[in-house]
């Protein structure tokens, strides 16, 4: 069933145009709408506006939080992080600018509103609740200190992974995953990250592209 995530209870003017012109509904037609981690099944009115009847409402079982702390990488590629990583189930994304990031800060930082429609748009199709929110840092020892858990993907790191890790996330837990860039963390960051406490794993035995290095780690938690 066809699902639109708002950021406030109103359907926007995209979403309208969408259920209008592209799903060409008619009224009565249900789709679901989801606003602020609870969706609902509405009835859908339409006529030179578009508007909805609550029929059912769900509530989001997920408690934890996880937030991506992501390298800046070349060109488009963020992108490919987003679009995956929202439909992977990440709640918030940090676009990070590393030592070794050949973008700079200045080059998407001015592309949000973009970045918001991907993370919106493979949201709706994964069937989330919630649209991750996205936010920019110039290095990422502008982090907050507010994490239950640092998680650095590191290719130096040896045998610990993953599943070694152990988890509250019925307590509700905030989580952190970094991810460097293309040619990975410097050895200031990896420091700075040892220090606040940062558990360092491996991805395995292959070494995969920055902007697609979280889902392993992502697909985890899609279990939890």
């Amino acid at each position: 069933m066809q699902r639109y995530i708002l950021e406030n209870k109103e359907l926007s003017r995209e979403d309208k145009h969408h259920i209008q012109k592209v799903m060409r509904m008619k009224t009565g037609d249900r789709v679901i709408i989801c606003h602020g981690g609870i969706c609902h099944l509405v009835s859908l009115n339409i006529d030179k506006d578009v508007t909805y009847d609550i029929i059912e409402t769900y509530e989001n079982e997920k408690k934890y939080s996880l937030t991506l702390f992501q390298g800046l990488p070349k060109a488009s590629k963020i992108e490919t992080t987003i679009k995956y990583a929202s439909m992977f189930g990440v709640d918030e994304i940090v676009i990070t600018q590393m030592d070794r990031s050949e973008n700079k800060y200045d080059y998407v930082v001015n592309k949000k509103d973009r970045f918001k429609t991907i993370a919106k748009e493979a949201s709706e199709l994964a069937h989330r609740f919630t649209s991750p929110n996205i936010e920019f840092i110039k290095s990422i020892k502008y982090m907050n200190d507010d994490f239950d858990m640092i998680i650095l993907a590191d290719e130096e790191a040896l045998g610990i992974n993953i599943f070694d890790l152990e988890f509250n996330l019925a307590s509700g837990q905030k989580i952190a995953i970094v991810i460097g860039p293309e040619g990975g963390i410097s050895d200031l960051e990896r420091s700075y990250l040892k220090d606040k406490g940062a558990k360092i794993i491996t991805l395995g035995k292959y070494i995969l592209a920055s902007e697609i290095a979280v889902l392993p780690i992502l697909s985890y938690f899609l279990t939890k």
